[in-house]
């Protein structure tokens, strides 16, 4: 079957190939194309099933069009409800999103960085990862759009998106021991990243500043062995001769892992003990599982990035760093 072209639209309807690619490329507004022509382009280009050339338009306006997202953990709901965010954004400028995924490991991150700059793509935003910086660096040299979400480097000229941990993690806690809970402990990957030190040490330094930090209590997990840690977490948080009142779980996937391990050590909740966890989980809502939860504005996060990249894909040089509030909410 023949491709359709602009000139068999424009034949069809007895208009020029200009006032067709007007329409067709999203640049009809503001011309003295009317409404009712531009209705009919489309629904013709649809009709006659027009598929645009996509290199042609490339070669054109020197833009692809696309632009590359790199995250973490695709399987984590968190990224993959702020990867759905940035492609319903992302689509509304016309835009398609190639997203990779690195496993939290360096060389896999280097690799999709390699991978999204050989694809010519118009701009990168990325969840950074420990020892990142001169990879990321790649792209700034390229000097090709970028935004960083969730995380950051701190040395890196970059915008950023990303949650004020610190604030919210220092006031869940608080919370906790304003309702009468003092053996608090808290459950959080040993990566040495601002967005989980930050969670970290808003705990530490809330249950120092109420006389009540145990050092013994915090439980560093490794990523790596994260299954077998959490659970030999949880065991000694249930056996510790002095009774521990809550846990407060640092990111989603901790918090998903201990529960489980707490229902098979027989632990209740919240009867034996409380939980908190960084992040909102459905799930335990549909289950009536009385939590408390920090839910993070994923769908503003996910939009912004998207935005500032637009802005700096069509030219702006500034660059935009927005620390965003988390709420704490309770499942029931």
């Amino acid at each position: 079957m023949e491709k359709v072209s602009m000139q068999d639209i424009a034949d069809k309807l007895g208009l020029s190939k200009g006032t067709v690619s007007l329409v067709l490329s999203g640049k009809a507004r503001g011309s003295r194309v009317s409404e009712e022509t531009c209705r009919k382009v489309r629904q013709t280009a649809e009709e006659m099933n027009y598929q645009p050339n996509e290199i042609a338009r490339s070669l054109s306006t020197g833009k692809s069009m696309s632009i590359g997202v790199i995250v973490t953990d695709i399987s984590n709901e968190f990224f993959g409800n702020l990867t759905f965010h940035i492609q319903e954004q992302a689509k509304k400028y016309g835009y398609t999103v190639i997203t990779t995924n690195t496993n939290e490991s360096l060389e896999e991150f280097n690799d999709a960085v390699t991978n999204l700059l050989n694809k010519q793509i118009d701009g990168i935003i990325f969840v950074p990862v420990v020892g990142g910086e001169k990879v990321a660096e790649k792209i700034i040299k390229r000097h090709l759009p970028v935004v960083q979400v969730d995380r950051y480097f701190p040395d890196m000229k970059a915008s950023y998106i990303i949650v004020d941990n610190y604030k919210v993690s220092a006031e869940i806690t608080e919370l906790l021991i304003k309702k009468g809970n003092r053996r608090i402990a808290v459950v959080c990957y040993d990566i040495d990243l601002n967005a989980l030190r930050e969670r970290r040490q808003g705990y530490i330094d809330t249950m120092n500043r109420y006389g009540l930090l145990d050092t013994t209590l915090i439980k560093d997990i490794n990523y790596e062995d994260q299954e077998e840690q959490i659970k030999q977490a949880i065991i000694d948080l249930k056996n510790n001769p002095d009774k521990v009142d809550a846990i407060f779980f640092c990111s989603r996937r901790v918090f998903i892992t201990g529960v489980k391990h707490m229902h098979r050590e027989g632990i209740k909740i919240p009867e034996d003990m409380e939980v908190l966890c960084f992040d909102k989980i459905d799930s335990f809502s549909i289950a009536n599982i009385p939590i408390h939860y920090i839910e993070q504005p994923i769908g503003e996060m996910g939009k912004k990035a998207v935005d500032i990249l637009i802005e700096q894909i069509n030219g702006a040089n500034d660059i935009k760093q927005y620390v965003l509030d988390a709420e704490i909410k309770h499942s029931i």
